[in-house]
């Protein structure tokens, strides 16, 4: 019997507050489904609404094994194509079914993909605090945690002001916005 799509959930999650999107693809198949990532955290119900509106209705009776033509078909349905909420929807359904054809296959997906390039790879984590005393609090937490790849940010998102401009900028640096901290933190034995 051919395996062929039977539903498509979206499940809405936000640890630690952030908007994440998870697209379960189901299929005829007991127990036999995929999931995919269709993350677009400011916009995350504009992603529901693409894959439970226009997707699933698309997509349900069509055979799991037909990625690329399912691909195609997503892209090339609608009159105007891409941008970041489409973009996103296509990427959990694709992704879920990849899932599931790795389970069919009884292989993890990268052995399809011809398999592992490397053991692992680098991570970063996100540094962030109010004020550069908790943003530096925040670097240390991580590096005793061993990482070294760290993204540091002081202030909140969404046009909050944070750093200082061109008057703290490097000399010879581009225009832009630069962190000039003028306070030296003497318990991390740093300047920053």
């Amino acid at each position: 019997m051919d395996t062929k799509i039977s539903d498509i959930q979206v499940i809405l999650t936000a640890p630690e507050g952030i908007n994440l999107v998870v697209v379960k693809v189901i299929t005829n198949q007991p127990g036999l489904y995929g999931l995919g990532c269709g993350t677009f955290a400011y916009r995350h119900l504009a992603v529901k609404t693409v894959v439970e509106e226009y997707l699933k209705p698309l997509l349900t009776g069509r055979e799991v094994d037909r990625i690329e033509d399912i691909w195609q078909l997503m892209h090339q349905n609608g009159y105007w194509r891409n941008g970041p909420i489409e973009n996103n929807a296509i990427s959990g359904v694709d992704m879920a079914l990849w899932d599931i054809k790795g389970k069919m296959a009884g292989m993890p997906v990268y052995q399809l993909f011809g398999g592992k390039c490397r053991e692992g790879i680098p991570v970063y984590r996100h540094a962030d605090g109010r004020d550069a005393q908790e943003v530096c609090e925040n670097i240390l937490r991580y590096k005793e945690m061993g990482i070294t790849n760290i993204r540091c940010q002081c202030g909140g998102y969404g046009g909050e002001s944070y750093g200082t401009v061109p008057a703290t900028a490097p000399k010879g640096a581009l225009s832009g916005v630069y962190l000039g901290f003028q306070r030296i933190y003497p318990q991390y034995g740093q300047t920053f």
